[in-house]
């Protein structure tokens, strides 16, 4: 049976100094839940810039102390599923991403996820390309926020890391320390717009 671990359990940057969330042997299954990069914030279209709390974002759950990991070892991941949860967001607006300078005004677009598509409006739907945007252990050295990608992993946000997907991680510090969220329901590889399809989900990893 696997382990479970609640998007209650969260970081916003990957560190050795994190108390563990969760201990678990190696080979283990974990099913983790997330909340969405803004940390589920945005529940309306009427959501303004200043009603977000921007140093809340990107939580990733953990971390997860892996026992029998060590610093030198290698920590495999193996994505088993992605389920995502019933509704995304999406927001653009001024100095936002590399096409911010294009945009005058702050823009929430809040998309209900429906048989297995991304629901823009009554005349687009999207296919779904689940993926996870933050996923990683404690670095090295100093800590890393979860915006950032590195040798640890980190904010990669590439469409590889998806359902059936393994991933290997260097281990910096003992247990490893391993976290993740930021999860997207559909997303090219890196965010033009500084969003892809942010949303909330549960995944089986092991």
């Amino acid at each position: 049976m696997a382990e479970t671990l609640s998007e209650q359990h969260y970081i916003y940057a990957m560190d050795k100094n994190n108390k563990p969330a969760k201990t678990v042997n190696s080979g283990a299954q974990v099913e983790i839940d997330t909340f969405d990069c803004f940390q589920n914030q945005i529940q309306s279209e009427k959501t303004t810039f200043n009603a977000i709390d921007w140093n809340q974002i990107n939580p990733a759950t953990g971390p997860i102390y892996v026992e029998e990991a060590q610093p030198g070892d290698i920590l495999q991941v193996k994505i088993d599923s992605i389920d995502l949860g019933n509704q995304g967001v999406m927001v653009v607006g001024p100095d936002l991403g590399v096409m911010g300078h294009r945009m005058n005004d702050f823009l929430v677009k809040i998309v209900p996820i429906k048989d297995n598509k991304a629901i823009f409006n009554e005349k687009i739907e999207l296919p779904l390309n689940p993926m996870i945007g933050v996923i990683g252990v404690a670095p090295e050295g100093e800590a890393v926020n979860n915006g950032t990608p590195g040798a640890h992993g980190g904010n990669m946000d590439t469409k590889l890391i998806t359902t059936g997907a393994t991933l290997y991680f260097p281990v910096f510090q003992k247990g490893a320390l391993f976290a993740l969220g930021d999860l997207h329901a559909a997303m090219g590889d890196g965010e033009i717009g500084v969003s892809g399809i942010e949303i909330p989900a549960r995944k089986g990893n092991s």
